[in-house]
């Protein structure tokens, strides 16, 4: 009787093996265009812990040529069909998420910024094509002066040239796009270097333009902020389109300012008391807060060439920290201690206001956090690929967060 016992337990400890390696073929994740055996390790870091909303689904290789700068992060499609890839020196390449589908290199004095690893294209609402711009060399009055016209970059690998945009304070020298409908925040004259001799009636302004139709609908000069007089360059900029339609924009200058431009206001400088330089950050999704990110990282050298290096030293502070754009009144904040050399990411934060999608230090070194927005609590983290710089977003439907960079893109199912 114990030997039929101990058969029967073997049987069920089997079929219950069985059933359980089953639901985990089922449950796992889905590669797509990832060709190969040594996935497994990619795949097991991305799984998030402990259990939660967060789901793994899929995994992409996305058809980007393997060639292609990795300085930026892909940008997908609104509906997630479509990728598209900068390269300062490469262009911009435009297709289907898909191998083997359409694809399109756009080239020619695309602009971009290297320094602040920025460069000024968005997708069109209806993902039919991408907002951008070209630069162009003129000579007015015998001054060298390398202006952008914005342009827009269809799926069929047609350059559509917008209406010019032009103001008497100076050249079209930054564009930073506002939703996807052609709302754009445009600044003229605001890089005084890059005339080859010196405007003596230099007026760097900003402007609020509805670029495919080539129209100026707010205009205000720098010099006219008082706080903003000695603001030496325009770091950063995030935007929101809140329930009405208007626009919400938050710009950092350096070395230490915040303005907020709402659409059909005035712009402010508020009293936001985060550094701007090299800050990430993103609006909440009724633009009410900020989700700054603090760049907690240890410290120490950093070795060469195979030279013996101490460990790094660990720093205890603020990971992350959701501000009041109005007053500056911190809401929460989320502390932390690294132990390894690391640098934020720019937060992902999803439409309906729930979570937000954060890197953060951890043991192992960096991780991708989901987070409330409510109270800044992780919920579920996973070990962050070292695929390149990052992008974190979140689906128009709130369905899935997305991580992508290089050539990979994650995806990841949240319950609703």
């Amino acid at each position: 009787m114990k030997h039929a016992s101990s058969v029967v337990s073997f049987v069920m400890g089997a079929m219950i093996a069985a059933f359980g390696a089953a639901d985990a073929a089922i449950a796992a994740p889905e590669r797509i265009g990832c060709y190969g055996d040594n996935w497994g390790p990619t795949l097991a870091m991305l799984e998030p812990t402990p259990n939660g909303p967060m789901t793994f689904k899929t995994i992409r290789c996305l058809p980007i040529p393997e060639s292609w700068p990795r300085i930026l992060p892909p940008f997908l499609s609104p509906n997630g069909d479509f990728v598209a890839a900068f390269g300062f020196t490469k262009g911009l390449w435009l297709g289907d998420v898909t191998r083997g589908g359409r694809s399109h290199i756009i080239k020619g004095n695309l602009p971009g910024d290297l320094f602040l690893r920025t460069a000024p294209f968005a997708w069109l609402d209806d993902s039919s094509g991408v907002m951008g711009a070209k630069r162009d060399a003129a000579m007015p009055g015998g001054i060298a002066v390398a202006h952008m016209r914005p342009y827009l970059f269809a799926l069929d690998g047609s350059e559509i040239k917008l209406p010019e945009l032009v103001h008497p304070n100076g050249p079209l020298e930054e564009l930073h796009w506002v939703g996807g409908s052609g709302l754009a925040l445009a600044a003229f004259g605001t890089r005084e270097n890059s005339y080859k001799t010196k405007h003596e009636d230099h007026k760097p302004t900003l402007t609020l333009v509805d670029a495919l139709n080539g129209t100026i609908l707010q205009s205000v000069e720098k010099l006219s902020i008082p706080e903003l007089i000695d603001q030496r360059s325009l770091e950063a900029v995030t935007s929101r389109i809140d329930a009405s339609g208007k626009a919400h924009i938050l710009i950092a200058w350096a070395p230490g300012k915040w303005l907020l431009w709402v659409q059909g206001q005035p712009p402010r400088v508020v009293p936001i008391a985060s550094t701007t330089r090299s800050t990430p950050f993103a609006l909440s999704s009724d633009a009410s807060s900020v989700l700054i990110m603090g760049n907690l990282s240890a410290t120490g050298s950093i070795c060469e060439f195979g030279d013996p290096c101490p460990p790094p030293t660990p720093q205890s502070g603020t990971i992350a920290e959701l501000t009041d754009v109005s007053t500056g009144q911190v809401k929460w904040t989320l502390s932390g201690t690294a132990s390894y050399f690391s640098h934020s990411v720019v937060p992902g934060v999803s439409p309906d206001g729930r979570y937000g999608l954060i890197s953060l230090p951890d043991e192992n070194g960096t991780a991708i956090a989901l987070i409330s927005m409510d109270t800044g609590k992780v919920i579920q983290k996973f070990e962050q690929p070292g695929w390149g710089p990052i992008r974190l977003s979140f689906s128009l439907d709130n369905k899935f967060a997305v991580i992508a960079a290089g050539t990979t893109m994650a995806t990841f199912a949240i319950d609703q």
